[in-house]
């Protein structure tokens, strides 16, 4: 089963200078990266209301299988979708 959180969920996170995470926070417990799977960029609607993303699908060192993203417009990171 997957959660999904279409419009995320705030998480705090520590990155590095290439703004790959390093460590989250959710739900008052911290998350250590073990690897990046896939990252990826979303630039869409910039004629509207402009949607600017950088997302990460990730395993943390608990085992979990998560996509967090970036907005890049508000600097905000955000969890979307956790994998069972």
């Amino acid at each position: 089963m997957t959660h999904l959180w279409p419009a995320g969920v705030p998480i705090a996170v520590r990155h590095n200078p290439g703004l790959e995470p390093q460590v989250f926070r959710w739900q008052e417990r911290e998350y250590r990266v073990q690897a990046i799977a896939k990252r990826w960029r979303l630039d869409q609607s910039w004629w509207q209301q402009r949607v600017w993303r950088e997302y990460f699908k990730l395993t943390t060192s608990d085992g979990l299988l998560v996509i967090i993203y970036l907005d890049l417009l508000a600097g905000q990171w955000y969890l979307q979708r956790l994998y069972d």
